[in-house]
């Protein structure tokens, strides 16, 4: 019995014991969490030793032919830790003028008196953070540890710094929503994991307020970020937003975006997003429209409706049959609209050329009406309906309607065939129009060459084929005529006229308000998508441009000049595509102008021609006959004010000035307004504003 006791006593003792050791530590958890909360967060602030992080070198970011787009430059921003033991109070009074004129020729951010004072009232209030400069490059770093005082080492002057690294883009905005930020979006964001690398970390003591290796064998290195080289080529691109930038200015539109791509490969070799900037009223690179705006397509999307045609097998492109009437067709209660009334009647080819709202939705109609599913399927089965998946985020879902939708109504059919109630990203249209040069194959675009580790180990970036055929090869061929024809018969005749090479592509323009009830103007978002040279596609583009106010609403006037300066352009660039062009033996149509009669000699004498022009400086029209380039005076009323209307600019300010008026132009292209009427009386040194077009 007295040993169960005594077996009880200790059980007992033990358990007791147990409770009050979890009483105690239940105190000193609430005392830790709850009163002392500060002094233990400022404790582990202070630890001893601390395992630290030491960020790797983010990789850089390429140009296809390898200029800089981005990279990570180092800075620094130092201050002085005043309550430093080591620093001695003499060798600061005896050194602190000096460096004060050092920190005032470094940072110009305070005077010597400044620094002067501040340095001294800092050392006696015993800060321990005083700011000597933010944002420091490195080689003003340098500079800095060896002004006097400083110089004598980290210690006896209490430096301390904290380095750091910034994103810089050297080419500014050109690119800069496809290069983006870190992440997630752009080129930055879809390549973070490549960028960024592996960070390192080393066992560190803090000494005197400065963080020192415990010893050399905890240190874990930190791994470079690889580099990243795009498939924007600097040059194109330059020329994309420069083009684009003109033309968006000229139009008084409010944004836009331009695209060029590989045909073969898909590589994105540039894209120019620019938004008007209402605050200083220049455009900049914005909100990436190519690929996250998905809007209805307008005329661009015939190109799916006629391929659809062409895939019932039963359709004669060139049989004058489709009636157009007066441009009005009427579906059920509401009236579809030619911009321009044409023929009575078109062929298939026509329709096309011209850009009939009435001839092609009445094609469609004809094959499509009782079987609007058929329509459907047919371009989801072109790709229409899928996203690109591309690297870079932000793709928007195209949008096309089924008849099993509860939005589709009776005029459905005929809307979606001709460009709206339905929704695709200009990059989504470009590469459907790829896919066409491409015969038949549907590619990704892509936005990378190669990546580059540390160690110089590449990897490349292969095509990718979504679709190895959209539609018979048949209909292919015939669509890529329809769009040649376009070019050189239809709506974008004008702005390719006497291109030296062809080019295929279709024009598209679709009001962006027409939903909007009792509106007094209407708003278009204006395209031009298509593929050049035509006889061996190497190149497509498409160009947007929203809401033009002025000069032009139409693709043709608006988003066209755009793809021609860009296709000019890399035309002259690319070597091989001008080898290719003068092995042709093209010949050129040769048109004069108006100039002075010595310089015409020179033009002539140039292009082996025979000319009537002598030496004199007057300005003279020219014109050829028959090879041979004739001139003429040009004759104008003496006291009364010419008619300058379709004259170029050089012509009209000749004939303007020599009659004493004093010019003003704007605009581009030839005179399409004048502001004193034609056969007004001349009164010298008025202004007259001729506006070009």
């Amino acid at each position: 019995m007295d040993s169960k006791t005594n077996i009880l006593k200790r059980v007992y003792f033990f358990f007791f014991g147990l409770v009050a050791f979890g009483v105690l530590i239940l105190l000193a958890t609430i005392n830790i969490q709850f009163l002392k909360t500060d002094k233990v967060v400022e404790n582990v602030k202070t630890t001893t030793v601390k395992k630290r992080t030491f960020p790797a070198k983010r990789g850089d970011l390429y140009a296809k032919d390898g200029s800089l787009l981005a990279t990570s430059l180092t800075y620094y921003e130092v201050g002085l830790d005043l309550t430093s033991p080591a620093i001695v109070e003499d060798t600061l009074n005896k050194y602190v003028k000096s460096l004060s004129d050092s920190l005032e020729a470094l940072t110009g951010i305070k005077s010597s008196n400044e620094y002067y004072k501040d340095i001294l009232e800092a050392y006696k209030d015993s800060v321990r953070w005083y700011l000597l400069s933010r944002g420091l490059n490195y080689p003003d770093f340098q500079k800095l540890k060896t002004f006097p005082f400083i110089n004598q080492g980290r210690l006896k002057s209490g430096l301390a710094y904290r380095k750091y690294t910034k994103r810089k883009k050297p080419f500014g905005v050109l690119a800069s929503r496809t290069i983006g930020s870190r992440a997630p979006f752009g080129l930055e964001g879809a390549y973070d994991a490549y960028l960024m690398g592996v960070d390192g970390e080393q066992l560190q003591r803090r000494k005197s307020n400065v963080w020192v290796p415990v010893n050399n064998s905890n240190i874990k290195e930190s791994i470079d970020g690889s580099d990243v080289y795009s498939t924007i080529d600097i040059n194109i691109q330059e020329v994309a937003e420069n083009a684009l930038k003109d033309q968006l200015f000229y139009n008084k539109a409010d944004y836009g975006c331009a695209v060029v791509m590989e045909v073969e490969t898909g590589k994105v070799r540039a894209i120019a997003n620019l938004l008007i900037d209402t605050a200083t009223g220049e455009f900049t690179e914005a909100r990436n429209f190519a690929v996250a705006d998905a809007e209805e397509p307008g005329s661009t999307i015939k190109l799916a409706s006629f391929m659809a045609v062409l895939e019932k097998k039963q359709l004669d492109l060139d049989d004058k049959n489709i009636k157009i009437g007066n441009g009005k067709y009427k579906v059920y209660d509401r009236v579809v609209k030619d911009s321009h009334v044409t023929n009575s009647k078109l062929s298939a080819r026509e329709v096309f050329e011209r850009s009939s709202n009435v001839g092609t939705v009445k094609l469609v109609e004809k094959y499509y009406k009782k079987n609007p599913e058929e329509y459907i399927e047919r371009l989801y089965s072109f790709g229409l309906l899928d996203k690109l998946n591309l690297d870079i985020i932000g793709e928007a879902d195209p949008m096309i309607k089924s008849p099993s939708d509860e939005d589709w109504y009776g005029t459905t059919l005929a809307w979606t065939s001709h460009g709206y109630e339905s929704k695709l990203t200009p990059l989504q249209i470009l590469a459907f129009y790829n896919s066409v040069a491409n015969n038949g194959k549907l590619v990704k675009p892509i936005f990378i060459e190669k990546i580059i580790n540390q160690d110089k180990k590449e990897t490349l970036f292969s095509p990718h084929i979504i679709k190895s055929s959209i539609c018979s090869k048949e209909s292919i061929e015939k669509l890529q005529g329809l769009l040649e024809g376009v070019v050189s018969n239809g709506t974008a005749k004008r702005p390719f006229k006497g291109s030296l090479y062809k080019v295929a592509g279709k024009t598209g323009t679709a009001v962006t308000n027409y939903s909007d009830s009792g509106i007094k103007k209407k708003k278009y978002r204006s395209s031009f998508v298509g593929y050049f040279p035509a006889d061996n596609p190497r190149y497509s583009c498409i160009v947007v441009v929203t809401n033009p106010r002025e000069n032009g609403i139409y693709g043709s006037s608006t988003a066209a000049p755009v793809f021609r300066k860009i296709s000019d352009r890399v035309f002259a660039l690319d070597k091989e595509l001008r080898t290719e062009l003068a092995s042709k033996n093209t010949s050129v149509d040769v048109r004069s102008k108006n100039g002075r009669e010595n310089e015409i000699v020179t033009v002539a004498e140039n292009l082996n021609m025979v000319t009537d022009a002598g030496e004199s400086n007057k300005y003279v029209s020219a014109k050829i006959i028959k090879n041979k380039m004739r001139v003429k005076p040009l004759k104008e009323a003496i006291e009364n004010v010419p008619n300058v209307k379709g004259l170029t600019a050089k012509d009209a300010l000749y004939i303007l000035e020599e009659k004493g008026l004093k010019v003003i132009i704007s605009g581009k292209g030839r005179v399409l307004k004048q502001s004193l009427p034609p056969g007004s009386k001349v009164i010298k040194g008025k202004p007259i504003e001729i506006i070009l077009g």
